[in-house]
């Protein structure tokens, strides 16, 4: 049975290789493959260690959980930037588990989350242009592409053509994520 939490400390090498091998799936042409393959893990592993020990005030991280093995998480940042709001930093499920609703359900506990300390806030989050999957997957959920650039890879080197999606509000994502369940 898939639960959904807060992440917590000990989840984090958890969350960091699942986060790896999704760069791995994901990512490959846009990383250099020595990074992906020879150090990719030990950066994310970093990386959720310190989020997770030191949370920022804004920040929270949900998992989705079956079985002691995390499925999926989503983490996101209320009120990051003055005129874009609220970032979603990072949304990934594992491979096996994608096309389940794992994604939408994560997004739920997201808006949620953001509808109680940012509801004034807009959304939004940076996917690479050529993730076409997850691209969909926002369109699906309502957000806007407000516009395409280049941006610097965050580790590894190299720079990718990156799309900004957009809510308005976290409440235009709840009206779209409450259509999904009605279906």
């Amino acid at each position: 049975m898939m639960q959904y939490r807060q992440a917590k400390y000990t989840d984090h090498e958890l969350i960091a290789h699942l986060h790896a091998d999704s760069w791995r799936r994901t990512y490959r042409g846009l990383f250099t493959d020595a990074f992906l393959e020879h150090e990719a893990d030990a950066d994310r592993v970093r990386v959720w260690a310190q989020r997770l020990k030191t949370p920022a005030a804004n920040q929270a991280v949900f998992v989705a959980e079956a079985n002691g093995v995390i499925q999926g998480f989503i983490c996101l940042y209320g009120g990051d930037d003055p005129q874009w709001g609220s970032l979603i930093d990072n949304l990934h499920i594992l491979h096996g588990e994608k096309r389940q609703g794992l994604g939408r359900n994560l997004m739920t506990r997201a808006f949620d989350w953001l509808m109680d300390g940012y509801a004034g806030s807009s959304v939004y989050l940076w996917v690479m242009e050529n993730n076409q999957a997850a691209r969909c997957f926002y369109e699906k959920l309502g957000a806007d592409n407000a516009g395409v650039i280049d941006k610097p890879n965050p580790v590894g080197g190299g720079s990718a053509r990156n799309c900004r999606y957009v809510w308005d509000s976290p409440l235009q994502l709840r009206s779209t994520l409450a259509k999904f369940r009605a279906s």
